[in-house]
């Protein structure tokens, strides 16, 4: 345990939703590379840590989890392995286990903290998303931080506030979606190659089923028939059952505007840096950049706006709509086959 009773980091770039991005791991690693004089910005954490590059729908159920960036992957691990390499840092994780106390968590915490780095947390305050841990009081018991979910009307009663900004808890131990820790001042690791960074982007692209969730090219078929089935989406459905199904379509158009655009970014960056392989890295950013061109200017306006509200709800739940959008994933999903298939090819070759 740390030897304070206190110590918190200020200067932590805040991590919300917004402009800045909407996919809460990368946005951590973006936000402690920052604090820690690194040069990774959110499109760097994106790509090479493979979130950029997911889409996930669980074929079991309308699931509010599709789009965690943990399900990048097949295994669970590999997002985090990869996200600190982004950051050129090895990962040092601590799972939260039968066998884990809480004082484990305020060991690493504090330890951590006190060495000058801030902690990448899942859960804390809401669901298992990641979140920052800038600071600790009275020995670890009691956190502070960044967390996406603090202003949520759902935890502002069991959150206070510094003046800058930062969540306090302390009853973070209590959330059973408090998850794990990951430390941001381990030992340095080179930059992924662009082979490797290819490499796992091909992995996140690749069409497969991992138990009852579609992945990769495969998820925009499993998106299509879910918004296919109607009787998924009743005449007489109360508001609720329709808001679930928006939000698991309105995360699919998130996960693809966000992701595939800053996707391209990156692959146009390493164009830039290897010419060699520029034309191919161009066509696939340019098959990329087309999936959001295609949610922004077709699907939003059919839906009467980026809200998910009740307008953008009810007109979801209209058959001829839904159509409308089973023809515009196919589009999106010819896009990403020609990317995934430019990759291929330059994996295939000398890269």
């Amino acid at each position: 345990m740390g030897k304070q009773d206190s110590a918190i980091l200020y200067g932590v770039p805040k991590v919300a939703y917004g402009q800045g991005g909407c996919t809460p791991f990368p946005m951590c690693i973006h936000s402690c590379a920052k604090y820690l004089g690194l040069r990774v910005d959110y499109t760097r954490a994106m790509a090479e840590s493979g979130a950029a590059f997911r889409l996930v729908w669980n074929t079991a159920c309308w699931d509010g989890g599709n789009v965690d960036a943990i399900f990048t992957f097949d295994d669970p691990a590999k997002i985090f392995h990869c996200g600190m390499r982004s950051m050129e840092r090895e990962l040092k994780l601590l799972n939260r286990t039968q066998e884990t106390k809480k004082e484990d968590f305020m060991d690493f915490i504090c330890g951590e903290i006190d060495a000058g780095n801030p902690v990448i947390a899942l859960g804390i305050i809401g669901p298992p998303e990641a979140c920052v841990i800038t600071g600790y009081r009275e020995g670890g018991r009691v956190l502070t931080g960044w967390n996406v979910f603090q202003e949520y009307p759902e935890h502002r009663a069991r959150v206070r506030f510094e003046k800058n900004g930062y969540f306090i808890t302390g009853d973070w131990w209590e959330n059973p979606c408090t998850a794990a820790l990951i430390a941001t001042g381990t030992e340095s690791l080179p930059p992924l190659t662009a082979r490797e960074a290819l490499r796992n982007a091909a992995e996140a692209l690749e069409g497969r089923m991992c138990g009852t969730y579609a992945k990769g090219i495969l998820a925009y078929d499993a998106w299509k028939n879910a918004l296919l089935c109607d009787r998924d989406f009743p005449a007489d459905a109360v508001l609720p059952l329709l808001v679930e199904r928006m939000m698991c379509h309105g995360d699919a158009m998130d996960c693809l505007s966000d992701g595939r655009w800053h996707a391209a970014k990156y692959l146009r960056r390493l164009a830039e840096q290897h010419p060699a392989m520029a034309p191919g890295l161009n066509a696939a950013a340019g098959e990329l950049e087309g999936i959001p061109e295609i949610i922004w200017k077709e699907m939003i306006p059919v839906l009467g706006g980026w809200e998910r509200g009740e307008a953008q709800t009810r007109r979801l739940a209209r058959a001829e709509n839904r159509r409308l959008f089973a023809g515009q994933i196919e589009r999106m999903k010819a896009h990403e086959e020609r990317a995934y298939n430019y990759i291929g090819e330059l994996l295939d070759g000398n890269v």
